[in-house]
């Protein structure tokens, strides 16, 4: 059974509005898109939402490179954390050669990161 809805909550009043065949082809694709349960769902949160959110789409390519991005960003923290660990862990530890390139090695692969981010973040600049 329904819940009982009271009365100044209920839909009765309804708009009619006019779109061509291209606008009514847009509003259904961006409504399966945005996943609402119905039409009128949709447009009610359209139209009375106080803040619109918006949605970027990018392409396969876009994403993966993001991915990569985000995993070569993980593997800087790790190996960041281990040199911090070992020089956190022995008060007398000194920084062996090994350390030293691995804090090199961060420092290219977060060079790498920043760059590859700052070129894809122009093409999204508004």
């Amino acid at each position: 059974m329904r819940p009982k809805i009271i009365p100044q909550e209920k839909l009765s009043s309804f708009i009619i509005i006019r779109v061509s065949e291209r606008e009514k082809k847009d509003i259904q694709k961006q409504f399966r898109h945005e996943r609402f349960s119905t039409l009128s769902d949709f447009a009610r949160n359209r139209l009375l939402k106080k803040r619109l959110v918006k949605h970027i789409t990018v392409s396969e390519e876009y994403f993966q490179v993001f991915r990569r991005l985000d995993y070569q960003l993980a593997k800087v923290g790790n190996n960041m954390n281990q040199v911090a660990h070992k020089l956190n862990a022995y008060n007398t530890y000194m920084l062996s050669e090994e350390d030293k390139m691995k804090i090199q090695e961060c420092y290219q692969l977060h060079k790498e990161a920043v760059s590859v981010l700052s070129n894809y973040l122009k093409v999204i600049r508004l």
